[in-house]
């Protein structure tokens, strides 16, 4: 008995969180084939928010049902990645501020540039 309640336990220690899962919409392969820069919406149960996500993997692994693990931001926006050099990478066209932001992750050095803000152009006289 006291078996089963652990494996109870266990098995609804996700249970009190929201389900979310990923669409990916870019990836970008870095120059050496080594990593890849995934850039992807995450879609929570109703309401809950959505995010715009960066996450860098090996080459050979599946983007997971995970949050980014180098950039997060609310809703969705354009994001854009691209690599600089092998161990660079360069996150673009967001607004400020992101949930989440890592300037590095291993050996991949990341920077960031926000999305200028938009200037209302002022009335005509």
């Amino acid at each position: 008995m006291h078996v089963w309640g652990i494996v109870l336990a266990a098995a609804c220690a996700g249970c009190a969180r929201p389900h979310c899962a990923n669409q990916a919409f870019f990836g970008l392969p870095s120059p050496d084939g080594a990593s890849i820069a995934f850039v992807f919406h995450r879609r929570c149960e109703a309401g809950t928010r959505i995010t715009t996500d960066v996450s860098v993997l090996d080459s050979r692994s599946p983007l997971r049902d995970e949050p980014g693990n180098i950039f997060s931001v609310q809703g969705e926006q354009p994001v854009r990645v691209a690599w600089l050099s092998r161990t660079s990478l360069l996150v673009t066209n967001f607004a400020e501020p992101p949930l989440e932001r890592r300037p590095r992750l291993g050996s991949i050095d990341i920077q960031y540039r926000p999305a200028a803000p938009v200037v209302a152009a002022p009335p005509a006289p």
